[in-house]
């Protein structure tokens, strides 16, 4: 009995291993790759460098890519600083600039149309020509981009004459006249011409049932009419599976983080896009496109008719009123992971530079988030900083520069048991006989469990690759990609455990370089053929029958595998702490590339590096002569400080009494195109006084020691007459109007106010008692501060303002010049961007708080609502960038 029992056991355990074994084991020896047919779309450009799309991958002059597109708008940055970011867009691995042209900025007023300043296309489209960056112009007329209206007009959407986003004659005829108007300023600027324009979005986001195909086809012809001819014409491709096969290829978006979702202060339900699927849509998925060949997953060759482009990979988020999330670095890292693991062939990101909105006559131009800030927690933030999920973003976009030719034509497999959320998730992307292996085990906001015991087995048409040769746990929070069966300059490399990341040529020799994830041992099989000898630091080789393993790695800048081949040239594969890894740079000076580590910033800019700090001392290590050499940098530090004090309510306002009578009076005007959004009277007295606005009598309530309306219904555009009936201990007061375009108008009693008795100027009474703060009720608190004057030239000051609340704003002489949903992290404010103003005028900050503890707005666990609920600015820390040059040997 007792045997039996244990036989029991025994197959018991045997089918459970063996069942988790099967769930890493992906059988590709019969799979059928989809068949390869280009379309045909427009001028493929100068001979020797055509960039033609075919149903898979993107190729140019004949050569696979996997091109990398980051999302920049000229209009939301100030225009001296668009080398300066796209400079930092080069040195990142981007190599297309996309852009929308957002109508409404362009053209506020009908026949008003504006190409000044920062509106300046061309010129923009000029830098990115000098850079060597191609552009990808996204056109509208209608591109959402959380701008009013989605950047139609306000006097397009006023219109009733036609009907908007749609074939309407009328509303065709003034998205034609918008292209046109667009065309003239990037004419002779497109690839065909030797210009930087190879791409061409029409329109966005449109999902009108029953009118998809239509309406962009009748926006494409216009366009081409209009003389825009690119090889690649495309449109987003959301929610719906229509799109014009064959004339517009469809582009996807994913965001892991969705702010636009309404879930209060819970966390947003874990996304499909957190798994490994063939979802190239919103929420659906587009099983046409999917075929099963026995356990795995993979692309129905007849019904591809276009590759699987994306053009808004979220890697930061922006933040709307109610969800205020703060994205962590490994989310830019685990998305792009996915997205190259299910087959993506451009990689898109939204947005990968942030910016600054700017302000119509009228009103702000946000429709959503911050009126100012469109920030976007991106790679290059709106100060020129880089953001937190840069490290991770970069590594990735060097790897697909350096191998995307062999990644692009790859098919994606996915193994059925993904189907199982609850397996560890994992893809290969293979050609029959190479590949790449991609790995998730980490949700956004959500754990996972640790899986052991993993080894994977890929069976190809002519051999099984299992890696790695021991089994593994892969821990809760880990992705990866490994390469298998790869040629790295004619030496196999049968699989590594480690990461590629890039490449580096020098003469005949090549070294290529990877990173080792902190949770799993790095080790490297290698094929014997074309080599003469191998040897190791760092590491423990041994000669194999068929060729050279390598484990027990200690990774690091001296952890070397040098591989001397038979004709003598020499391969390195160096592993990089996973620390180290984050600080990785490469490119290009004088034609000559270069592979760096460097905590600093780093961009290249004629014919030297430029390390960019925010401190007065930096390093770098410059791979040379195969290995790292030390540069260090110092310079004189700058210590500048800025100053900050509270204003209280009425602070600026005068005690004043009539000089005969009763009442005194003083006429005001408030002359702007812009409407008014809200006013607010306050005022404070010894004996009970009252107040007349325009003739109407305004009801107050007592908070803090003082009077407070609302008087917004009661302020006028044009002349207004405030009256105060007061005894001669007098009264002092203050009218806060704040407009939709952002701007902030404060009227105070002083001496230009009148008796009304006797029409003479008002009694100034000696400095007698004000309320100290705002009442607590207003949930309300002003600052003024004094910023330090920015040091002149490419070095930027900038304030890092430590505040708590719901809502801040900046103003400069009433302007609103910058603003903040409060969401935990530091306020950061450019002062280089602001020098015509703050070196003349202080800062004013507004910081409003929350109403209630208890509003449904989403923060992070490290917020705590109820400080938010009186707000209080606590420090103001001034930040000196540095920059040193270099130069490559």
């Amino acid at each position: 009995m007792t045997n039996y029992f244990f036989l029991n056991l025994l197959v018991l355990y045997s089918l459970i291993i063996g069942t988790a074994s099967a769930q890493y084991q992906i059988d590709l020896s019969k799979v059928t790759p989809p068949s390869v047919s280009f379309l045909q779309l427009g001028n493929a450009g100068p001979a020797g460098k055509e960039i033609r799309v075919n149903n898979l991958y993107m190729e140019e002059g004949g050569v696979p890519q996997l091109p990398v597109m980051g999302e920049f708008h000229y209009s939301r940055m100030d225009s001296r600083y668009w080398r300066d970011a796209l400079l930092k867009m080069k040195a990142s691995g981007v190599n297309i600039v996309a852009t929308y042209c957002l109508w409404s900025l362009h053209e506020e007023f009908e026949g008003e149309l504006s190409w000044e300043g920062n509106l300046n296309l061309r010129r923009f489209i000029e830098i990115c020509k000098e850079l060597g960056m191609k552009v990808h112009l996204r056109l509208g007329p209608y591109c959402n981009a959380e701008i009013r209206n989605g950047a139609l007009p306000d006097w397009i959407i006023n219109n009733k004459n036609l009907k908007t986003r749609s074939n309407d004659p009328l509303y065709l005829e003034y998205s034609r006249r918008w292209y046109q108007a667009v065309y003239d300023q990037v004419k002779g600027l497109f690839y065909k011409d030797g210009g930087p324009i190879m791409g061409l979005q029409l329109e966005n986001e449109y999902v009108r049932k029953g009118m998809i195909v239509s309406h962009l086809l009748n926006l494409k012809r216009m366009a081409v009419e209009i003389g825009f001819d690119v090889p690649i014409y495309s449109m987003t491709h959301w929610m719906d599976s229509e799109y014009p096969k064959g004339e517009i290829v469809p582009y996807a978006g994913f965001y892991i983080e969705a702010p636009w979702t309404t879930s209060g202060k819970k966390e947003i339900p874990t996304s499909n896009f957190e798994y490994f699927t063939y979802n190239r849509l919103s929420d659906n998925i587009g099983t046409d496109i999917i075929k099963i060949e026995g356990e795995v997953e993979s692309l129905s060759g007849k019904d591809i008719d276009s590759p699987f482009f994306t053009c808004e990979i979220g890697v930061g988020t922006t933040a709307f009123y109610h969800r205020r999330a703060v994205v962590p670095e490994e989310m830019a890292g685990e998305n792009i992971n996915l997205r190259l693991g299910c087959g993506a062939n451009m990689m898109g990101y939204y947005m990968y530079v942030g910016g600054t909105n700017p302000i119509g006559k009228r009103t702000t131009y946000q429709s959503s988030g911050p009126r100012v800030s469109y920030d976007y927690q991106a790679p290059i933030r709106e100060s020129g900083t880089l953001g937190a999920v840069m490290k991770e973003t970069k590594k990735y976009n060097y790897f697909m520069n350096d191998f995307g030719t062999s990644l692009a034509p790859a098919i994606a497999y996915l193994p059925t048991s993904n189907q199982n959320r609850e397996n560890l998730q994992w893809a290969v992307r293979s050609d029959g006989s190479t590949g790449y292996l991609f790995c998730s085990n980490y949700l956004y906001k959500n754990s996972r469990k640790d899986y052991k015991n993993v080894r994977f087995t890929v069976k190809l048409k002519n051999e099984t690759v299992r890696l790695p040769r021991k089994k593994i746990t892969v821990k809760n929070g880990t992705y990866f990609l490994w390469p298998f069966n790869q040629q790295m300059n004619e030496v196999r490399l049968k699989y590594s455990t480690t990461q590629p990341i890039c490449s580096l040529k020098d003469g005949n020799d090549y070294t290529f370089f990877f990173f080792e994830d902190d949770q799993i041992p790095g080790e490297y099989l290698i094929a014997e053929k074309n080599i003469r000898n191998v040897e190791v630091q760092n590491g423990v080789l041994v000669r194999e029958k068929d060729g050279y393993f390598i484990d027990r790695i200690i990774p690091g800048k001296e952890c070397i595998i040098k591989i001397t081949k038979t004709n003598g040239a020499i391969v390195r594969f160096v592993t990089l702490t996973e620390e180290e890894s984050d600080h990785i740079w490469k490119g290009a000076v004088a034609g000559k590339e270069f592979v760096a580590l460097t905590p600093a910033s780093l961009v290249c800019d004629k014919n030297k590096i430029v390390l960019i700090e925010n401190s007065p001392q930096t390093e770098i290590w410059m791979f040379k002569k195969g290995g790292f050499k030390q540069q260090v940098f110092r310079s004189n530090p700058r210590h500048l400080h800025a100053t900050y004090h509270s204003v209280a309510p009425m602070e600026e306002g005068k005690w004043i009494c009539p000089s005969g009578g009763d009442k005194i009076k003083r006429e005001f005007t408030v002359n702007t195109f812009s409407m008014i959004q809200q006013a607010y009277l306050r005022y404070a007295s010894f004996d009970s006084a009252g107040c007349i606005l325009n003739g109407k009598k305004i009801v107050t309530k007592t908070m803090g020691g003082y009077e407070k309306a609302d008087v917004t219904a009661f302020i006028q555009k044009g002349d207004n007459t405030i009256e105060f009936i007061t005894s001669e201990k007098g009264v002092v007061g203050e009218i806060e109007i704040l407009l939709l375009n952002g701007e902030r108008i404060i009227w105070n009693t002083d001496a230009t106010w009148l008796s009304e008795m006797n029409n003479q100027p008002v009694k100034i009474l000696l400095e007698q008692k004000k309320p100290l703060a705002f009442a607590p009720e207003e949930h309300l608190a002003i600052y003024e501060v004094k910023a330090p004057v920015p040091a002149c030239g490419d070095e930027e000051t900038r304030m890092y303002i430590s505040y708590k609340g719901d809502v801040a704003n900046a103003y400069l002489n009433g302007k609103l010049v910058a603003d903040s949903f409060y969401d935990g992290t530091d306020w950061i404010i450019s002062l280089n961007r602001l020098k015509e103003t703050i070196n003349f005028n202080p800062l004013v900050i507004r910081i409003d708080g929350l109403k209630s503890v208890n509003e449904q707005i989403y923060f992070e666990k490290n917020v705590d609502p109820a400080e938010c609920v009186t707000p209080v600015l606590s420090d103001i820390q001034v930040n000196q960038e540095y920059r040193f040059e270099t130069v490559v040997d």
